[in-house]
């Protein structure tokens, strides 16, 4: 007698009929196991039911991606205002090679990342990179072409690595 209540009281889930499961939605009343259910503030809920939406740190709208590159093409100027008055001032490419790719990569990605309220997508990430790499190839044209040397390279691998890492998921 005990087991065949046992049994009748024995469920499966709605979604996987051979995954049995002993929880249900607090809404829908449907059997669920663990993959299906959805933590919400007034109980476990099913996947339909929980209608789960994205955190608001990851919502990023197309609103933001167009503050992103309007601040990013003023970061990018700056950059190479930067990278020339650098080259003016010290008399040798060297030193603009390895500072202003690191400066314009920060300046990036803490400024996108605060102008869209500090959002985190991949859309922001190339937009952060970008910046970085187009600033300093329209440098080097303007300063006699696009010739880099090792440390021009790990400073500009190093500038972009700090432009994503603030905007990156």
């Amino acid at each position: 007698m005990v087991e065949q209540q046992a049994e009748s009281q024995a469920t499966t889930c709605h979604w996987h009929p051979a995954v049995p499961t002993g929880l249900s939605c607090s809404q829908c009343q449907r059997p669920i196991c663990t993959q299906c259910l959805v933590q919400a503030p007034v109980g476990i809920r099913c996947r339909e039911c929980g209608r789960a939406v994205p955190l608001p740190t990851f919502d990023v709208r197309p609103s933001n991606y167009a503050k992103a590159a309007v601040v990013a093409a003023v970061i990018g100027v700056l950059g190479v205002i930067l990278w020339l008055t650098l080259i003016f001032f010290t008399g040798t490419r060297l030193i603009s090679f390895l500072v202003t790719p690191l400066v314009v990569g920060y300046a990036a990605g803490e400024i996108i990342s605060r102008v869209v309220n500090l959002k985190r997508s991949k859309g922001l990430m190339y937009i952060a990179g970008g910046t970085v790499v187009l600033s300093s190839l329209v440098a080097m044209m303007l300063t006699g072409g696009l010739t880099l040397s090792l440390w021009g390279i790990l400073a500009l691998v190093g500038g972009v690595l700090i432009a994503i890492g603030r905007v990156r998921l």
